[in-house]
């Protein structure tokens, strides 16, 4: 196809209606309304019994209103705001932003989530989608066991800790580094041959061809929300190492229209089984940089990988986006970077999302977080090899991953597995309002505040409860400062409905801590913090505690059953204990455990705690 083969008419009458009911024209419609979740957490200043049933519970604060972001190119000013729960963005024609989130599931619409908790092993992927990949295992690591520097165990009468630590560096694996050069350049693959090639990403980038699937127009690139559709079900986008930054350097992938007929008759493209990946190239690769416009017009100015899905006039969600992965991307915030009105990745109407192998860091520096899933999201989101580091802020807040319950699949999953999520500020390394959660394989530390500063609140937060399957986890907490709290990990502490199923599956941890107070009024810290009126079966067990201090509250001292307290001297760099206890469930061998950085191997023994 040349430009001569269709004629200007259409293509004006395209970008004439897309401007009125894709964007709004300057009206600010088709963005999603936002209202405040409250949120709630436990603060530190008010009562320290720290029990679902009593007093001590905030509101965090929420900031009301909009602000307005400028979009680098087109004609619309994009209104957007923030809160932990909004509403879904109005993909076909409308006159105001919907009233509210879509509360009634819609029949059919969503798949059987891949959740089976009555497994040992509780992720289970749907046949033949993309979330399908086996736990990447190899042996356990076998470099030196080195021991921290201890001078002294009787830290809860001393005060004297060691140092905080991150890993022992002689069995560290690195993921491949951010690029910091290179030519852009995506490569578009159907059925293993590359169709088209493009130098964008897409972003605010103009309108293609219609008709434009098979990659005859590569002008603009193919994640993009202004006409047309540029991909078919089961793409894959492969992105070359290189700086991506600016409007049209970032992601949408959402509904689109193939012509001018097919908006005509509302027949809308949704993405289905779509992978984009980013190549290794001598050990570097793809890096999006948050750039001096913040996020793009065709992201609503809410971050820089926007996943979307269609939705009615009223914002019923009517079609996910399907299968989506994303794989070997680093997505960075910069000093100069612009506004984000949520997240670095926003999941907004997503049926099986995979994030996998990537970096999303540095967005605390617009109060952002790192991901931010909507209530609009199914099936299972799953973050596998993942490192959220230095992320959050203290206007939602935000957290380096938030995701909310799903308004339309009462088994909605979010799980995490083989990911360091780290010094996340003010909000939590995770927190999790899906149905279920499960965190396994994984690292969640906390940093040290200075006196009178704080880093981190919670590491995991479930605090609507549900079932959490926490297993194989690395929890280190450390002095995190005023305001913030003492608990590595929470259940069920904000809410306890029983329209959702709930079970409680806390086993083969390792919890540490580096400080016996996180903060300046001497408030101690402990491991765990379960509503006591959160329902369901509650399953302890097999962990192992290193550097807490007994309070004298029974909530905060309880370890659950079969359990190992140790000393700093008993574990190495690697949070393995040197002498192991072999006591452990024995359905454990062959899970996933952490390996630095993001990554797993399986295990081999029952011993307590995370690791072999």
């Amino acid at each position: 196809m040349s430009s001569s083969n269709f004629s200007v008419k259409p293509r004006l009458l395209a970008a004439i209606v897309s401007c009125q009911f894709l964007y709004g024209c300057g009206g600010g419609q088709g963005l999603e309304s936002s209202n405040a979740s409250g949120d709630a957490q436990l603060s530190a200043s008010s009562s320290q019994s720290q029990n679902a049933t009593s007093a001590g519970m905030r509101l965090e604060h929420v900031r009301p209103g909009s602000n307005t972001s400028s979009p680098a190119t087109g004609s619309s000013t994009v209104a957007v705001t923030k809160s932990d729960t909004p509403n879904a963005g109005v993909i076909s024609p409308s006159t105001s932003p919907p009233a509210g989130p879509n509360t009634t599931p819609s029949p059919g619409l969503y798949a059987p989530s891949p959740y089976n908790p009555s497994t040992n092993s509780p992720y289970v992927s749907p046949p033949n989608s993309p979330n399908t990949s086996p736990i990447p295992g190899t042996p356990v690591d076998n470099g030196p066991r080195t021991v921290p520097p201890v001078t002294t165990n009787d830290f809860c009468t001393s005060g004297t800790y060691p140092a905080q630590w991150a890993w022992n560096p002689a069995t560290t694996q690195n993921q491949p580094l951010a690029a910091t050069s290179g030519t852009p350049r995506i490569d578009h693959i159907r059925n293993g041959v590359v169709i088209a090639s493009y130098t964008s990403l897409g972003g605010d980038g103009g309108y293609s061809w219609p008709d434009n699937t098979s990659g005859i127009d590569n002008s603009v690139g193919p994640f993009r929300r202004k006409p047309y559709t540029q991909w078919q079900a089961g793409d894959v986008f492969e992105i070359y190492p290189a700086v991506y930054s600016g409007a049209n350097m970032q992601i949408y992938l959402g509904p689109n229209i193939a012509n001018d007929a097919a908006f005509i008759t509302a027949k809308y493209d949704v993405p289905a089984n779509i992978t984009i990946r980013g190549k290794t190239v001598d050990g570097h690769r793809p890096v999006i940089v948050n750039p001096p416009t913040g996020g793009s017009n065709s992201n609503y100015g809410q971050s820089l990988v926007y996943i979307d899905a269609l939705y009615d006039q009223a914002g019923t969600l009517i079609t996910p986006s399907t299968n989506i992965t994303i794989e070997n991307i680093d997505v960075v915030d910069s000093p100069t970077g612009g506004f984000l009105g949520k997240a670095a990745v926003y999941v907004n109407g997503g049926l099986n999302v995979t994030l996998r192998n990537m970096r999303i860091s540095g967005f605390k520096q617009h109060s952002a977080n790192g991901i931010f899933g909507t209530v609009n999201n199914g099936g299972t989101l799953l973050l596998e090899n993942v490192e959220l580091d230095s992320n959050g802020g203290s206007g939602g807040p935000e957290h380096n991953a938030y995701i909310n319950a799903s308004a339309n699949d009462p088994n909605f999953t979010f799980a995490v597995r083989g990911s360091w999520s780290h010094d996340s500020y003010y909000g939590h390394a995770l927190k999790s309002r899906a149905q279920n959660t499960i965190v396994e394989g994984s690292y969640l530390s906390g940093s040290r505040a200075t006196s009178t500063t704080q880093t981190e609140t919670y590491l995991l937060d479930v605090p609507d409860g549900g079932t959490l399957v926490a297993r194989n986890n690395i929890f280190v907490k450390n002095f995190s400062g005023n305001n913030s709290n003492g608990a590595s990990l929470t259940f069920g502490v904000e809410s306890a409905s029983l329209t959702r199923k709930w079970g409680l599956t806390i086993e083969h941890n390792t919890f540490v801590a580096f400080s016996r107070y996180y903060d300046d009024s001497n408030h101690q810290l402990f491991p765990m913090f379960i509503g006591d009126s959160a329902p369901g079966t509650r399953d302890v067990n097999y962990n192992n505690f290193i550097g807490y201090c007994p309070t004298g509250n029974p909530g905060r001292d309880f370890r659950g059953a079969n359990f190992a307290t140790l000393n700093f001297n008993d574990i190495d760099l690697e949070f393995h204990p040197l002498t192991p206890q072999l006591t452990g469930d024995p359905n454990i061998i062959g899970t996933p455990q952490y390996a630095h950085v993001g990554r797993t191997t399986l295990r081999t023994t029952k011993a307590l705690g995370a690791r072999d």
